[in-house]
């Protein structure tokens, strides 16, 4: 006789460009929801020494952009694997702060420089092939200029190279979102006070419905 397995957890990122305010909201979030918050690097030695380069170099992990990229590519996976699929398997919901569509759109501009455009989305499309889409996206966006002053009192600078970099990120998400089906994305504006971007999210969060469960044969 079939029965039911217990409810499946959700995978929910906040994804979007640099100073929109990722961090915040993913925080918040996952305290309203008493949620998990995925790590941005795994615990495997790897992850360990990435997240490890990215405070010491941000700007120069590798002499390879390709090598860089898959790299940062293959500890999302270990992240997913190790932080993100057992938890929702079980029931749980777990909350990533750049993720699915943040990873692919960062990706799609760092090797769109080295490989070009298509060879770049023909990699990021085999790669992402093998992992799950998240049952919500949250992609926050915000004008330029909030942008531009929100990561000049964070970081003391902000150019006109990096809000260019950003753009393109920008576009990439956008183009992944439109060519995505089975990716549900909410788009939310986040030049507004982090309380009313946490309140369109947890609005997201609840259009979801009620979670679904699994029947399974004992």
């Amino acid at each position: 006789m079939a029965g039911e397995s217990p409810e499946r957890g959700r995978w929910i990122c906040v994804d979007g460009v640099e100073g929109v305010g990722k961090t915040t909201i993913a925080r918040a979030l996952a305290d309203a929801y008493g949620a998990h918050l995925a790590p941005e690097f795994s615990a495997a030695s790897f992850g360990r020494a990435l997240a490890d380069a990215v405070r010491e170099t941000p700007h120069l992990i590798a002499a390879s952009g390709i090598g860089q990229s898959l790299v940062f590519l293959g500890d999302f996976y270990e992240v997913h694997a190790s932080a993100v699929a057992p938890l929702v398997a079980a029931g749980a919901t777990v909350v990533s702060d750049r993720g699915y569509l943040s990873k692919y759109a960062y990706q799609d501009v760092v090797l769109g420089a080295d490989l070009g455009e298509t060879a770049a989305r023909e990699l990021l499309d085999g790669v992402f092939r093998h992992l799950p889409t998240p049952d919500l996206t949250l992609h926050l966006v915000a004008p330029r200029g909030v942008l531009r002053e929100r990561l000049v009192a964070r970081d003391g600078y902000c150019d006109d190279a990096r809000l260019a970099f950003m753009e393109r990120a920008h576009r990439a998400a956008l183009r992944r979102s439109a060519g995505t089906p089975a990716l549900r994305v909410t788009t939310i504006d986040a030049g507004r006070s982090p309380r009313a971007v946490l309140s369109d999210a947890v609005a997201a969060v609840a259009a979801l419905g009620p979670p679904t469960r699994h029947s399974r044969t004992p």
